[in-house]
């Protein structure tokens, strides 16, 4: 058997020994049957609407890894193995065994550079890793959902609460901080993006002439502090390739896809018309 069909024997075992046993966690959408991309973004939607249909705004926080892949670290990677999955014995063994001694080198112009040895990285490790990041978030009263390593966090408050909703977020984000630099990841800051969303129009109905006050959170709600960085907001942010505006609409997603679609359609027209 070839290594390539070896490494697809160990992933479809792999796959199935977690999913017989449910132990990816259900706020992580990456690997798991019968969910993808979408599966997060109708889910993280889902939940905004329906706070934003109780008159509440709607805290979201997109946070970004500085080279996940590259930082798994393999020893703690075993050890997650062995702690999260219950893997033991002769198949940590084999992990054990394809991580060691791996190494690579630059061949240019028939000169070869010396042998680096590769002591940490794993092509989606940081999926493994990141099983219990969700009690971590669920600490300080904040939601989570995530694809791979890419995670929302987001809460949802009364606009006179919005205070204590930002101190709870940046708690959770210095949380998630320590603790990620525990397992050696490390929280990439200049990417991460914050949105505050709401309904104007459930907003009003609820808080009647107060509404108004309600309007000056929507996208342009208080900043959140992040260490010594400060992560302000924006009025819109994609997710997973989805536009999310303050006002839950998803107008500048459906434009970006049409604008796509016809500068695809207008090269397709433009090929035939030049046909002889």
């Amino acid at each position: 058997m070839s290594f390539l069909s070896k490494l697809r024997v160990v992933q479809v075992r792999l796959q199935a020994f977690i999913d017989s046993n449910n132990l990816m966690p259900v706020t992580q959408s990456a690997y798991r049957q019968y969910h993808s991309t979408e599966t997060t973004v109708t889910k993280l939607y889902n939940d905004m609407l329906l706070a934003a249909d109780s008159g509440q705004l709607i805290a979201l926080c997109l946070r970004d890894l500085t080279a996940a892949f590259n930082t798994v670290d393999h020893d703690l990677l075993l050890l997650c193995f062995e702690r999260q999955f219950g893997l033991q014995g002769v198949v940590v063994q084999w992990f054990r065994l394809y991580l060691a001694g791996r190494s690579f080198h630059v061949l240019y112009c028939n000169q070869t550079s010396y042998a680096v040895y590769i002591v940490c990285s794993m092509p989606l490790g940081s999926v493994f890793y990141m099983t219990d990041l969700a009690d971590e978030v669920q600490e300080h009263q904040v939601n989570m959902h995530t694809y791979a390593d890419d995670t929302q966090l987001y809460l949802h408050c009364r606009h006179y609460d919005n205070a204590a909703a930002v101190t709870r977020l940046e708690t959770c984000l210095n949380g998630v901080s320590h603790w990620m630099a525990a397992d050696r990841l490390k929280l990439n800051v200049e990417k991460t993006e914050l949105l505050w969303a709401g309904s104007r129009f459930s907003a009003e109905a609820q808080l009647g002439s107060i509404g108004p006050s309600v309007h000056r959170y929507i996208g342009t709600g208080p900043s959140v502090q992040f260490g010594t960085e400060t992560v302000p907001t924006s009025d819109h942010v994609r997710v997973l390739g989805v536009t999310f505006s303050s006002d839950l609409s998803l107008d500048k997603y459906v434009a970006s896809v049409v604008f796509a679609h016809r500068a695809f359609i207008d090269c397709v027209n433009y090929d035939v018309s030049d046909d002889p």
